[in-house]
């Protein structure tokens, strides 16, 4: 197999970013967590094998936006955290005031169901969108993950 280009800057990034996660705990715990050998690791480092993690953005990229989401919020609540969207701030205090009004409806009935949580979710999620240029604009890190 020939060695995959690499001139697309999201392409070097999602490189360093998998060179990050294996080196962390090493190449060889790495592989086995995923069950993949040493070699194929290493195949991937070099650029001769295709790189899951720039796969994974590919396939949000060319997923429809919510969908994507979606995905991202599951990888994020794995991981210990939330995924926020950036969006401008007009919108987002809209979308803001709107999900907590329907969280506050969720809630009102004094039964916590799955569904409320989920709207409790997108509530501090929208709130949280609506602080995150603030939070940036004065040095906040850029983390997506909240939690």
């Amino acid at each position: 197999m020939t060695e995959l280009p690499s001139s697309d800057p999201s392409t070097e990034e999602a490189l360093r970013h998998f060179a990050n996660l294996a080196t962390g705990v090493g190449v060889k715990r790495f592989a086995q967590a995923l069950q993949i050998s040493t070699r194929q690791v290493n195949r991937i480092l070099s650029g001769a094998q295709p790189n899951p993690v720039e796969r994974l953005l590919r396939s949000l990229q060319s997923a429809d936006p919510e969908a994507g989401d979606r995905v991202l919020d599951y990888l994020c609540q794995e991981m210990g955290g939330h995924f926020v969207r950036h969006q401008p701030i007009d919108v987002a205090t809209g979308n803001a005031v709107k999900e907590c009004a329907e969280a506050i409806v969720a809630i009102s009935d004094g039964q916590l169901t799955e569904m409320d949580v989920k709207e409790v979710r997108e509530a501090i999620s929208a709130l949280i969108g609506l602080i995150m240029p603030y939070h940036t604009r004065t040095g906040g890190d850029n983390d997506h993950r909240i939690g």
